[in-house]
């Protein structure tokens, strides 16, 4: 590595080490990142050409390992750390939530939801399952399926909530094409779960639907 790059990469992180992300241009936050995962070569082209591909810091987090690997100059090591970061995101937020009321903090449910699934190339279905006092419990990816349609059993969710003891559920599922309304199936697929949920006295708080970067309530909405 060149006394010039390594100089470069010194004063990039102490930018960052004095105020944060402040003043950074989205490419020199994956600049400074990738100087961490990928050695002795320029990665400033990397990171714009990662931001040309997909567009947005959003779009680079999540896009799939198999798409950012074959980005010029990433390779295995860059793709995995930049993985890495996002998964760390997800944890993070999972973190804050258990034995705390999702009413509490809901924004933070969302974020938790919409990391969690962002980026699958499937439609997939869970829960975020609560307690009495609305604490959670869990949050799980119950169902997956085709790009367009997950097989949603609700005898398996309420299995489930039955094993947790949960006496609440928070449903969420995801459009993958990111189309942010819920369709005539996803509305009668969550009366059908409340209906289901009703003689265990169990309560369906709301249902997400996360349509790439929103998440949306299905009683804000006035869907449910």
């Amino acid at each position: 590595m060149t006394a010039l790059i390594a100089g470069h990469r010194d004063r990039l992180r102490e930018r960052f080490s004095k105020g944060g992300f402040e003043g950074f241009h989205d490419y020199e936050v994956l600049e400074l990142l990738l100087t961490y995962a990928i050695p002795r070569v320029d990665v400033k082209p990397i990171a714009k050409r990662l931001l040309k591909v997909f567009g947005t810091l959003a779009g680079v987090f999540d896009a799939p390992l198999t798409e950012m690997k074959q980005i010029e100059g990433m390779g295995e090591k860059g793709a995995v750390f930049l993985t890495l970061v996002r998964q760390v995101e997800v944890r993070y937020l999972a973190s804050d939530l258990p034995g705390k009321s999702v009413f509490d903090r809901p924004e933070k449910v969302k974020a938790h939801l919409r990391l969690l699934v962002q980026g699958r190339g499937m439609e997939c279905f869970g829960a975020v399952f609560t307690d009495q006092q609305n604490r959670h419990v869990a949050t799980q990816i119950l169902f997956e399926g085709t790009v367009d349609r997950a097989a949603v059993y609700p005898r398996n969710l309420m299995k489930r909530a039955l094993e947790l003891d949960a006496k609440g559920l928070i449903l969420f599922h995801n459009h993958p094409g990111g189309t942010p309304q819920a369709s005539d199936e996803d509305i009668n697929l969550t009366h059908r779960m409340a209906e289901a949920c009703t003689p265990l006295d169990i309560k369906v708080l709301d249902h997400f639907l996360i349509a790439g970067k929103e998440v949306l309530s299905f009683k804000e909405s006035g869907w449910f």
